[in-house]
């Protein structure tokens, strides 16, 4: 990884290889949506601390990951679909019942409808989001922490 963001790490046997918070089973995917949820959740729920939550959005909202090249780009970034290509639905069956709605195949099961399953397999342009996000907190995140971004 790059000195510029020691608190983020791809290793192969966590995660499949996609950056993450170093000692953390944690996504920089992960990071960016659950900050978006709430920052307080981010510091509180899942213990991040100020430097590693900076970290992550501007790790993101550079693209750095591009860079790093990880086996894997995090699961739910629209980077990962693009570089597992198309999802294979021709075994998938969507199931209509009186109370919910799901997709299932002889090994999958997904908890939605199909347009769902695509929408969430497509992913999020999180370096967008985090972008915003870095903008939105410039006041609560340290400067000291990361790089500025250009």
């Amino acid at each position: 990884m790059t000195s510029l963001f020691p608190e983020i790490v791809c290793t192969e046997d966590t995660l499949w290889g996609s950056p993450r918070v170093d000692g953390r089973r944690l996504a920089v995917g992960d990071v960016v949506s659950i900050v978006h949820d709430s920052l307080h959740h981010a510091l509180d729920g899942h213990q991040l601390t100020l430097p590693q939550i900076k970290q992550a959005l501007s790790y993101c909202a550079t693209l750095q990951c591009k860079n790093d090249k990880p086996l894997v780009f995090c699961h739910n970034c629209s980077l990962r679909s693009e570089q597992e290509g198309p999802l294979d639905t021709s075994d998938l069956e969507e199931v209509i019942s009186e109370n919910s709605v799901f997709v299932k195949g002889e090994k999958f099961m997904f908890f939605g409808s199909m347009e769902d399953l695509l929408k969430d397999y497509r992913g999020c342009d999180w370096w967008m989001i985090a972008t915003d996000l870095l903008i939105d907190l410039r006041n609560e995140l340290p400067n000291e922490s990361t790089p500025k971004l250009s």
